[in-house]
């Protein structure tokens, strides 16, 4: 070895043969740092998404419910959205008072008043009380002691009144001209709403109670008028109505005046009068063009009302009976269309009579209590503002409220019964219904569901009830029970607690024994017969 050579320094590591290496090593590192952050990036990603979907899962699991019934596909239930539900829905139909006799003296008072009448019109918080009730109210004309005794039964059971007013007097020997029997509705608009009317002079230490709802006439449609001797047309009655309205507002402009009233509204396509008008849109018609064109300080129109008796005076089979109540998803939003066409605004409806039938051809008491039940829950979802039951007590047929015979309570308060278990606000249902009518409510603060079940069926039938979630956390308990045929159930969900259930069995006895309502604590309901 040379001295240079010897002289000549060795390579070190960090020479020009490990700077290649270190420029590969260095190429590598960045991509493996790409790499990471690439996953990284995937892994928070998949976190944030998963996230997202369990508390939109947790979200569904408090506002979403799923009920299966039977075999059928599970029905969900949206708690975000509902309506409230109007007050004025559990209303009924009264006579005069057993003992009173009216103006004519021929038309004799024919329901009580007393404790259980009054006890029982409470258990289903009625709101809305409609008098005298039928073709009473035209053939014969009420009495002070009578409207009196209206008044008293109204502030006893804390409901607001409908008075039907006459559009004829059988009092008459000769016919009135129209203008006078619209001026004596206006009297009794007066004498009822009035504390310093003229008419209590004598009577001032009469029960007051004043009356925010009337009406014009009952069922013109088969009336007589006494203008000409024969049934009013739809354009007759509408001119009386026009002229009644305008009469009695001017003694108090802060009553709410309802019609038609007619016997019937199957359809926009009836009925019809005896020159083929329709009566409902002849009416609706003729008071719009009158409101349009006189700039009132009042609408002389404040509810749109008629008669249901679906099956008159025949009596049906029990399908037909049970699958009676769907029709109205139909009939009411063709009705709500026709106001709005005529009024270019929303009229509340009022049906103001109805039961099964208009006479005794009825179904078994079991029967239209199922059907009853239904009907009531149809007109909820449909948003109908005012229903009047015919009748409470003082006829035994159609079935009332009440027996005249001892005053025993029937099927059809049960049935009105567990609608006082309801919340106040209506959880539309989609999807289509079984052998199981269902209908779900919800409280104001959403702490409470209740469900009713009715079963439209001589089957049993399981209902399942569960959080419509993938996770197994809910503010919601599940709930499974089985309903018994022509049961009726009203189940309660507590946000965060236990379950409740009313049950009312709806069972028939040779014996006539009408079962109660069943409350249940469902914690606790395992060695019942009934378990939820």
């Amino acid at each position: 070895m040379s001295k240079l050579e010897a002289e000549a320094p060795m390579p070190s590591r960090g020479g020009p043969i490990n700077t290649r290496a270190a420029m590969l090593s260095a190429g590598r590192r960045p991509k493996r740092r790409l790499r990471s952050s690439l996953l990284l990036s995937l892994l928070v990603g998949i976190i944030i998404v998963s996230t997202v979907l369990v508390v939109a899962d947790l979200q569904r699991a408090n506002t979403t419910l799923a009920v299966q019934i039977g075999d059928q596909p599970a029905i969900p239930v949206d708690l975000n959205q509902s309506f409230a539900i109007s007050p004025s829905l559990l209303g009924s139909n009264v006579f005069p008072k057993t003992g009173t006799s009216a103006r004519d003296q021929q038309g004799r008072g024919f329901m009580s008043y007393d404790q259980p009448i009054t006890s029982g019109l409470k258990s289903v918080k009625v709101k809305f009380l409609r008098f005298p009730g039928g073709n009473w109210g035209e053939e014969h004309t009420l009495s002070i002691e009578q409207l009196d005794a209206f008044s008293d039964l109204l502030n006893q059971v804390g409901a607001e009144g409908m008075v039907q007013a006459q559009l004829s007097d059988p009092i008459d020997i000769t016919p009135v001209s129209l203008a006078t029997r619209a001026n004596r509705a206006a009297l009794w608009v007066d004498y009822m709403n009035n504390e310093q009317s003229i008419q209590r002079l004598d009577n001032a230490k009469a029960p007051f109670h004043p009356i925010k709802y009337w009406t014009i006439g009952n069922e013109p449609d088969l009336l007589i008028n006494p203008d000409t001797g024969k049934k009013y047309t739809a354009a007759e009655y509408t001119q009386a109505f026009i002229i009644y309205s305008l009469a009695m507002h001017d003694k108090d402009p802060s009553i709410k005046i309802f019609g038609p009233e007619i016997s019937q509204y199957p359809s926009p396509d009836g009925p019809k009068d005896a020159n083929g008008k329709l009566w409902m849109d002849t009416f609706l018609s003729g008071i719009s063009d009158y409101e349009r064109t006189h700039g009132l300080p009042f609408h002389l129109l404040d509810g749109v009302s008629f008669h249901d008796y679906p099956f008159g005076n025949k009596s049906t089979t029990t399908a037909t009976l049970l699958q009676d109540p769907d029709r109205w998803d139909t009939s009411l939003l063709a009705l709500r269309q026709l106001i709005r066409q005529k009024f270019a605004r929303d009229i509340p409806l009022a049906i103001t009579e109805i039961n099964t039938n208009s006479d005794n051809s009825v179904p078994s008491p079991r029967l239209a209590a199922t059907w009853w039940a239904n009907t009531l829950g149809k007109l909820i979802s449909n948003q109908v503002e005012y229903v009047a039951f015919f009748s409470t007590e003082g006829v035994d047929l159609p079935h009332p409220l009440f027996t005249q015979k001892g005053l025993k309570e029937t099927t059809m308060l049960r049935s009105t019964q567990l609608f006082v278990q309801l919340q106040d606000n209506m959880v539309p249902v989609q999807g289509r219904q079984g052998a199981v009518g269902f209908y779900a409510t919800q409280d104001n603060q959403h702490r409470l569901i209740s469900l009713l079940f009715v079963n439209n069926s001589a089957d049993r039938q399981q209902v399942n009830i569960r959080a419509n979630s993938l996770l197994p956390f809910s503010a919601w308990h599940n709930s499974a029970f089985t309903i018994n045929s022509y049961e009726m159930v009203v189940l309660t969900l507590h946000r965060d607690g236990n379950n409740e259930a009313f049950r009312f069995e709806n069972t028939e006895s040779a014996q006539q024994i009408l079962p109660d309502i069943q409350h249940i604590a469902c914690e606790s309901s395992k060695n019942s017969t009934f378990t939820c």
